[in-house]
């Protein structure tokens, strides 16, 4: 009975142990043989070899003998879950040491799972000697200026960042932003290229390129290349140098967020006439982007050579504002009594948040001054007053001058021969 006990114990850890077997192996690396002084790319297999899926599994790689992860590369990766009897690949990329030795050359892989203990696997690749010095140029990293690059940026400064992985010194580089997606277009004529001037082995340098982005263009990963020439020198004992052009990949991210556009402008009084006071002006704004914005404001930025005058240069249009919604802004202002007739163009800011990102928006609307300011008629009205009773006291003094006179006699004739004075 005890001897049953026991086997079916065995047999319960064994299976336990088998459900969780989790391996790790070089499944491959390119190239093949690694050559001194270059990179090279080696993918590992992690294999689950149970029935049961295993979750929580990171890898961590350590390289040995003259193997060196590169620039930014993660020793410690997280696997996840990996299912019963299936497996992934990782890759990883390091450089071979210029003075590496031709032969086998180790890298410890440490596989576990959760908070459990490592297992360690020494596995190998082969490296072999190279005489020639080669430049082996690669993007090392890329920045924007605005971080989240939108449908509607103009002049977004895009630095990338290009190392020299190779052992040759890199002559003359000359980078180019190349095979941009439509939509995506250059700032300005020459801002599509960047001189960098010397890129030595091992080192990097930063290529400059500003960018105009469509509001057409739909938000995701947009491929380009960077173009880049250079001359270098393969062998240091030569004076002979040796031209190349190589193109890299470069994705260019656009970013989901809300656009807006002005659909209306409304002004009351409809025209506008120098002198004018508390002219009001209504803007309907439209989210036509993929994304829902917050706390969604607009602006009115007054100039000083502009003959307007806001009582408020700020107004909340809505909480949050969905793509395909509106929402309203106004604004109160005085017109000068002195404004030329002409064309205004206002500058509009709308803002908003996204994902606790504040992002604003720059427009231009046409406001007419079409009207000058009447002529004040106060003063005509005052003569003509002042005409009126100087003529109106005229007639009353003559009036009373000619009441005062005394009556002078009339004589009558009558039937009789005699005569009468008559008043």
């Amino acid at each position: 009975m005890t001897n049953k006990i026991i086997c079916i114990l065995l047999m319960a850890i064994l299976s336990i142990s088998t459900a969780y077997a989790i391996d790790v192996s070089v499944n491959d690396y390119d190239p093949k043989p690694a050559e001194a002084g270059k990179a090279v790319n080696v993918w590992f297999k992690i294999q689950n070899s149970g029935d049961d899926a295993v979750s929580d599994i990171t890898l961590e790689i350590i390289p040995k003998d003259s193997l060196r992860l590169t620039t930014g590369e993660n020793a410690l990766k997280n696997i996840g879950v990996l299912a019963g009897r299936s497996s992934q690949t990782v890759q990883y990329r390091m450089i071979v040491n210029s003075d590496a030795f031709e032969g086998t050359h180790n890298i410890e892989a440490r596989i576990k799972k959760g908070a459990s203990a490592a297992s360690k696997t020494d596995l190998s690749i082969e490296v072999t000697e190279k005489d020639l010095k080669d430049v082996n140029l690669a993007i090392g990293d890329i920045e924007s200026d605005p971080s989240r690059i939108k449908p509607g940026d103009e002049d977004v400064k895009l630095d990338v960042v290009l190392q020299n992985l190779g052992d040759g010194n890199a002559q003359g580089v000359k980078a180019e932003i190349t095979g941009l997606s439509d939509g995506i277009t250059l700032s300005e004529s020459y801002s599509g290229t960047s001189l960098l001037g010397n890129i030595e082995a091992d080192s990097m340098s930063t290529a400059t390129f500003y960018l105009d982005i469509s509001e057409s263009v739909e938000p995701g990963v947009h491929k380009a290349y960077v173009t880049v020439s250079y001359k270098y020198k393969p062998d240091l004992e030569e004076d002979d140098y040796l031209f190349e052009e190589k193109k890299i990949p470069l994705d260019i991210a656009i970013k989901p967020v809300p656009l807006y556009n002005i659909s209306s402008v409304e002004l009351f009084p409809s025209v506008l006439t120098a002198g004018d006071d508390d002219v009001s002006l209504r803007i309907t704004v439209k989210n036509i982007g993929n994304e829902e914005g917050e706390a969604v404001r607009i602006k009115v930025y007054g100039k000083t050579e502009q003959p307007f005058r806001f009582m408020e240069s700020s107004d909340f249009i809505a909480p949050s504002l969905g793509p395909g919604e509106e929402g309203q802004g106004t604004f109160v202002f005085d017109v000068d009594d002195d404004a030329n007739l002409q064309e205004y163009y206002l500058d509009i800011e709308i803002k908003n948040v996204v994902n606790n990102d504040v992002l604003t928006y720059s427009k231009k609307i046409p406001v007419s001054v079409t009207n000058s300011k009447p002529d004040n008629p106060w003063p005509l009205v005052i003569a003509g007053v002042v005409v009126i009773a100087v003529i109106l006291v005229y007639m009353f003094i003559r009036k009373v001058k000619g009441s005062k006179q005394k009556p002078r006699a009339k004589k009558v004739h009558t039937n009789y021969g005699s005569s009468v004075l008559e008043k």
